[in-house]
C-alpha cells in the first residue's frame, strides 16, 4: 500500500491507496505575508502531525510514503530549513513541487467531466488555475497568492473589503479559457458540504455539480460570524472558509460561468495513481 502526504499552507493531509484520508489543520503559513517566514506554531503543529501520520502508516504496514509541499514552503525564506527539520524529526523527505508540477497533479487528480476543463485548486497559500483543451495536457496555468490563509492574513476579518478587492485581484489571471470549471481543495469541498447542508462530510456527495446561484444564496451564511452554528460541518475551517467563498465567487464571475463542479479528489490522488 502507498501513501501520499500533502503539506499545505493551512492543512496537512494523508491519503492511503486504500482510499483512507486524514486531514489536520496546522496553519503553517499563518503570518507568511508579513514575515516572509513559516509560522513557528504552524511548523510545530505540522511536524507533530507528520509524526502521527508516519506512525499511522507504520501501523498499516505502509513504507512507500511520498510527502510534498507547495506554495507556502516554496515562498517562505525558511522553507529549506523547514524541510530539513521535517527530515530530522520524521525521516520524511519533503518534495517541494514547482507550480508546473502542482498544476499537472491537480489536473490529473481532479474528478472531472471528459474533455475541455478548467481546474481551480484553492489552497491556503495560492489559487492555481489550470485549463486544458482535452483534460489531459494543460494549455493555461497561472497561480496567484490568493489562498485562504493569505487572504485571511491580508483582510483580517474585513469581508466587505475582501469582496471589493478580489475582483480586481482576480484580473491578474488574464484571459482564462471559457471551459467547464472544477474546484478542488479543502475550502471548496467544505463550501460544497455547506451548500448541501451535510451533517457529516461525504466526499462522494460533494463531488458533484453546483450552480453559481447556489453559492450566491449561501454566501450570507458563509460570511456569518455564526457560521459554525449554521453549518457545523465548517467548524474546523470557519476562520478561512469565508475567504475561500469570496475568492471562488470572484473567480467564477470573472470566468463567466453559471455552474461548476467540485472534486474531493486532487493532487494526493494523482500521486497515488503513479
Amino acid at each position: 500500500m502507498k501513501a501520499a502526504i500533502d503539506i499545505g499552507s493551512n492543512s496537512v493531509r494523508l491519503a492511503l491507496s486504500d482510499g483512507t484520508v486524514y486531514s489536520q489543520i496546522t496553519q503553517l503559513a499563518y503570518g507568511l505575508e508579513s514575515s516572509g517566514k513559516l509560522c513557528a506554531e504552524g511548523v510545530f503543529a505540522t511536524v507533530e502531525t507528520l509524526k502521527g501520520f508516519k506512525s499511522e502508516c507504520a501501523s498499516r504496514g505502509v513504507t512507500d510514503i511520498y510527502a510534498f509541499a507547495t506554495e507556502a514552503v516554496r515562498r517562505a525564506t525558511d522553507g529549506e530549513k523547514f524541510c530539513t527539520l521535517v527530515y530530522g524529526e520524521t525521516g520524511l523527505t519533503v518534495h517541494v513541487l514547482s507550480p508546473e508540477q502542482e498544476a499537472a497533479l491537480a489536473l490529473s487528480g481532479a474528478t472531472k467531466p471528459d474533455g475541455a476543463i478548467t481546474v481551480c485548486d484553492l489552497g491556503g497559500g495560492s489559487l492555481e488555475v489550470i485549463s486544458s483543451h482535452d483534460g489531459k495536457r494543460p494549455d493555461y496555468v497561472k497561480s496567484l497568492p490568493l489562498g485562504v490563509v493569505v487572504l485571511k492574513n491580508m483582510f483580517n476579518g474585513d469581508y466587505r473589503k475582501a469582496i471589493d478587492a478580489l475582483p480586481d485581484m482576480i484580473k491578474d489571471y488574464g484571459s482564462i479559457p471559457h471551459r467547464p470549471v472544477v474546484l478542488c481543495g479543502g475550502s471548496a469541498c467544505n463550501i460544497a458540504a455547506a451548500i448541501l447542508n451535510l451533517k457529516l462530510y461525504d466526499k462522494t456527495a460533494v463531488s458533484t455539480k453546483f450552480t453559481v446561484k447556489q453559492l450566491d444564496d449561501i454566501m450570507p451564511i458563509l460570511l456569518s460570524k455564526k457560521l459554525k452554528l449554521f453549518r457545523p460541518i465548517c467548524t474546523k475551517r470557519a476562520d478561512t472558509i469565508p475567504y475561500g467563498a469570496i475568492a471562488i465567487q470572484a473567480l467564477l464571475n470573472y470566468i463567466g460561468v453559471t455552474e461548476f463542479y467540485v472534486s474531493d479528489s486532487s493532487n494526493l490522488e494523482a500521486i497515488l495513481k503513479n
